[in-house]
């Protein structure tokens, strides 16, 4: 299912549209844009939270009270002031539009300097079952809490492992014997216990490293303890290191979301070898193949072809053109932003391969032959 994603006025676009698919990923050059598209829709979900209730599992978006929406506060936003999102060559509004939901942010007369907007909301046709009137939305920003020692218990109106990770202890206590859709299963084993696939996929993606328990340490708080595979030797997170504290989120988050949800995830890469991160983009395929809508933005080839793989896999379904690529090279001479589609051909291949997209080795190595003939 593509979501059309249509951005005008907000920070670096103007009439930009981008098509989110089952999978889109965004990568590209810093400060090019791609965290950008994320802020959009993160500020108009939290404009969805702030401004409508939860009816049975949808928030009901036919009552809109006009709320204002903080920009430095929900999802680790920090967008500053109003005169920091506005894109100066776009009309006097913000308008955002997401399949059949129009949302509109009126320019300050007077005042740009306000760390709060009020978020119109416009329904142009019913849409109960969009993954932005979901409860559930899963998202995990690029700076993740590393290892702790404890990990303390805070409310959430549904299951999930926080924005920065800080809830995944919590999360996994909560599912205990949650059975994982079958999609989803490593391997296609037949075990769908929730504990037994984040273990599977735990020792798949970091080759067999550890397995994980959850031991409630009060009321209030639990510790995440790691168990070795191959020395049988137990530990706390805090003596593990920061790659598993920043991959455990993304496996539980992915394990528990739902058909139909969304499910973001900055730099799942961050803090893991190049092989995890390619059988991380395996897992995040796969996931896909369960109606979870993935959005990555990411720097890591290995993500991409973790992906690619999945593509060909024979033991998953996963089909090459519900993979939308968005590389950002950064601007034009208009100013607008300079981003292109690729997409992942049926033997595997890459339809485009422009300058700077993970070329880098080729360049290096073409620059290093060189000077090494002098």
């Amino acid at each position: 299912m593509i979501s059309r994603f249509k951005i005008n006025g907000f920070k670096c676009f103007n009439e930009d549209i981008f098509e989110l698919n089952d999978i889109t990923i965004l990568c590209g050059n810093n400060g090019a844009g791609k965290s950008s598209v994320i802020q959009a829709l993160l500020l108009i979900r939290q404009a969805v939270e702030n401004n409508s209730f939860i009816q049975e599992e949808h928030y009901n978006l036919e009552h809109w009270n006009n709320s204002r929406v903080f920009l430095n506060e929900n999802f680790e936003l920090a967008l500053g002031i109003t005169d920091e999102i506005y894109n100066e060559k776009a009309t006097n509004n913000i308008e955002i539009t997401l399949d059949s939901h129009f949302f509109k942010i009126p320019l300050p007369e007077e005042n740009n300097t306000s760390d709060s907007v009020v978020i119109q909301h416009e329904l142009l046709a019913e849409d109960l079952s969009h993954f932005l009137s979901y409860k559930e939305f899963y998202y995990l920003n690029a700076e993740r809490i590393g290892p702790r020692y404890n990990s303390d218990t805070h409310y959430s109106n549904f299951i999930h492992c926080g924005y920065k990770g800080e809830l995944t202890a919590q999360a996994y206590l909560r599912k205990g014997f949650y059975k994982v859709q079958k999609e989803k299963i490593y391997n296609q084993t037949q075990k769908d216990n929730f504990q037994i696939q984040v273990d599977e996929w735990l020792s798949y993606i970091c080759s067999g490293t550890a397995t994980v328990k959850v031991e409630p340490t009060s009321q209030l708080s639990s510790q995440i303890r790691l168990r070795n595979s191959k020395t049988g030797h137990t530990a706390t997170a805090t003596n593990i290191g920061f790659g598993i504290s920043y991959l455990l989120p993304i496996i539980i988050n992915g394990l528990i979301a739902e058909e139909g949800r969304v499910f973001i995830v900055e730099n799942p890469e961050a803090h893991l070898h190049p092989k995890a991160q390619s059988n991380l983009g395996f897992f995040l395929g796969q996931l896909s193949t369960a109606g979870v809508k993935i959005i990555i933005e990411t720097h890591s080839e290995h993500i991409i072809n973790g992906i690619r793989r999945a593509c060909l896999s024979e033991n998953i379904q996963l089909n090459h053109e519900v993979v939308n690529i968005y590389f950002f090279k950064g601007f034009k001479e208009d100013f607008s932003v300079d981003y292109h589609l690729i997409k992942i051909l049926k033997n595997g291949d890459l339809s485009d391969f422009p300058v700077d997209f993970f070329d880098q080795t080729r360049q290096d190595l073409f620059e290093i032959l060189k000077l090494s003939q002098r």
